[in-house]
């Protein structure tokens, strides 16, 4: 059972990274311009500081294997330093080439302002949830909303009905439970990924 709730954590930072850098390698396309991804390449989770405990998000990045085993060469500070870098890139050539969102949805960031707010809210907010999630194993609802929007900084109205409810949606990568009487919010333990 363990080993189903790893994969289960693994898979969600898989899809949020996918969401939040674009579905391929960041040093692919970075360095070649090329967005090899799945399922031709598979992806793996780089950790940054070569530390597999740490899931903060701005510790971890989507790469293939041929680049993840060539970072874990480079000492700790440099590897860092060029994950910041590949990540500050990808994201200036993202916004600048329209691949902020798939084609086929509303580029939240042409929207309205608060389409742009929310654009940037709700991923402050999904890399809240993720690393306290990893850290404690479960936040209660009431944090995940009132912790979250400040962080996020954004209202807890915004939370509570816009983004905790996509995220416990049944293709949300969380789920609501109730353990001794307190509503929780954990990571969804079976694969999503299915086709």
């Amino acid at each position: 059972m363990p080993g189903r709730a790893q994969s289960a954590v693994y898979n969600a930072h898989k899809d949020h990274l996918k969401q939040r850098d674009g579905p391929y390698c960041i040093a692919c396309f970075v360095e070649h311009g090329q967005k090899r991804g799945e399922p031709a390449i598979k992806l793996e989770i780089d950790h940054a500081d070569n530390n597999y405990r740490n899931w903060n998000p701005e510790n971890i990045h989507l790469t293939c294997k041929t680049h993840n085993l060539r970072f874990r060469s480079l000492s700790v500070k440099e590897h860092i330093s060029l994950m910041a870098t590949y990540s500050a890139k990808n994201t200036h050539t993202r916004a600048h080439t329209g691949l902020t969102v798939p084609k086929t949805l509303v580029d939240y960031m042409q929207g309205s302002p608060e389409m742009q707010v929310n654009s940037i809210c709700e991923i402050r907010w999904l890399d809240f949830m993720h690393q306290e999630i990893t850290r404690l194993g479960s936040i209660p609802r009431e944090i995940a909303i009132a912790g979250g929007a400040q962080v996020a900084q954004c209202s807890t109205h915004a939370v509570r009905t816009n983004y905790l409810v996509k995220g416990i949606s049944p293709w949300g990568p969380f789920k609501e439970v109730k353990e001794s009487g307190e509503k929780l919010i954990v990571y969804r333990e079976e694969k999503r990924d299915k086709k």
